[in-house]
């Protein structure tokens, strides 16, 4: 087998300047035409005339700048820019004035109803008709059109119609941080079309990415369709690929909080909401746009299962790889419940009512059931501490004996508090005392809209 050889070659791209470094009078250009297209991160160049000066190129100005490529590999093609390399601008020029492409007078192709003005040798261009309808085509399977009639749905509609959809917002080049996809991918390159065979293969999804910033901190993406994640400015915006089944995931960063929701995965996490402790943010790296894998803990995990399973684990440390939790609760599929909770259990009707109706369980002090309205036993109030406090009372003194084998009465000493304790509600035994629950909740968080 022939070793695998990869050469240097240098082209002449077209960029676009972007910033200009004024401490070693370099040049930052944004490449959108080169033999592998735009190129996601900037160019430094600097001008390869003498004698130059501050005026010669600006910022803004489009620039014909030669740049070394990569060429080579098992598919022999030009692969990224060459590492190392030096790039030089050759100078400016306007793009519209050497593109070769030739348009008619639209006034020269009149048909009965519409206006043309087109490619002719592309077949590119823009068609008006009479009635206010407009065409724009690629001369491919790209057009949009818009309508100023109609009904329903189609009453003043705009459609673009393409096998792939991109909305970058401008400005924010060459990082493409906030991008927005809807399209059909179907390889990314000839060799990878001819091994998709089915329907199947074909992969298509909507995924939108917006940062508020430049940097990669804070940011939200949403994927719909074949799974792509968006992770920060780790995402891939050239390629598409199926990790899991998930029919829809969203990540929200801010700082060193992380959320994200995930669902239509088939099993345990069939829908899957998470919130993660960020611990280690993404790093741009030094070879363009890029990003390290945040390192992250978690603090809150729900999932439910494609059979109606539920899992929550709360209270989350934070920590990566320990994964220790201060809460747990599960309901299985046969409808079983487990609640852990490590730094005890209250449950109540309300945030006021642990003094009135409340079970607690303290992982140091034990159990307390307080039922100040009744607590019983199969219908039944259960004898409490108060009455064997009396017997441990009048222990020496709680019968009276009148005669061998006779009846032995309560003594008269014991007898009155054995009376009172037993009609008064609640000091013997737990029945009722009247006190109702308030069954107050509240919720101390507030929403305010933006």
């Amino acid at each position: 087998m022939d070793d695998v050889t990869y050469t240097p070659v240098p082209c002449i791209c077209s960029g676009i300047v972007t910033n200009k470094i004024e401490e070693n009078d370099t040049l930052e250009v944004s490449i959108y035409d080169s033999p592998v297209g735009d190129l996601t991160g900037p160019i430094y160049a600097k001008e390869i005339f003498q004698p130059g000066n501050d005026g010669n190129v600006k910022i803004g100005d489009r620039v014909k700048i030669m740049i070394t490529f990569t060429f080579g590999g098992v598919e022999s093609k030009f692969i990224d820019v060459h590492p190392n390399s030096a790039h030089y601008i050759l100078g400016t020029f306007n793009e519209q004035a050497i593109t070769g492409i030739s348009v008619d007078n639209p006034a020269s192709e009149v048909d009965t109803d519409r206006v043309r003005f087109t490619n002719k040798r592309s077949g590119a261009g823009v068609v008006s008709t009479d009635n206010g309808k407009i065409i724009l085509a690629t001369g491919g399977a790209a057009y949009s059109a818009g309508s100023p009639f109609g009904f329903g749905i189609n009453e003043n509609f705009w459609k673009t119609m393409a096998q792939n959809h991109h909305r970058i917002i401008s400005h924010n080049a060459p990082y493409y941080l906030s991008r927005e996809h809807f399209g059909m991918f179907a390889g990314s390159s000839q060799e990878d079309k001819l091994t998709r065979l089915t329907e199947n293969d074909y992969l298509i999804n909507f995924r939108r990415f917006v940062t508020q910033t430049k940097a990669p901190d804070n940011w939200v993406s949403t994927c719909e369709g074949a799974w792509s994640p968006m992770v920060g400015a780790n995402n891939d915006s050239d390629n598409v690929e199926i990790g899991r089944e998930t029919l829809l995931s969203k990540v929200i960063n801010h700082g060193s909080s992380r959320v994200t929701i995930e669902a239509g995965d088939p099993g345990d996490e069939f829908i899957n909401i998470r919130v993660d402790d960020v611990k280690l943010s993404e790093k741009s790296l030094p070879t363009g746009d890029g990003a390290t894998p945040a390192i992250v803990g978690n603090r809150f995990k729900m999932t439910v299962s494609d059979n109606g399973a539920l899992d929550i684990r709360a209270a989350g440390k934070g920590v990566p790889g320990s994964n220790l939790n201060g809460f747990h609760m599960s309901v299985d599929e046969s409808g079983k419940l487990i609640i852990h909770a490590a730094n005890g259990i209250e449950i109540s009707h309300g945030d006021k009512d642990g003094s009135i109706n409340s079970i607690k369980m303290d992982p140091n002090k034990g159990v307390d059931i307080t039922a100040k309205n009744g607590f019983r036993v199969n219908g039944v109030p259960v004898v409490n501490k108060n009455y064997l406090d009396w017997m441990q009372k009048y222990q020496t003194q709680l019968c009276l004996v009148t005669s061998i084998g006779g009846p032995a009465p309560i003594h008269p000493i014991a007898l009155p508090s054995f009376l009172t304790g037993n009609n008064q509600p609640g000091k013997f035994n737990t029945n009722d005392i009247g006190l109702v629950a308030t069954k107050i909740i509240t919720d101390i968080d507030s929403f305010n809209s933006v």
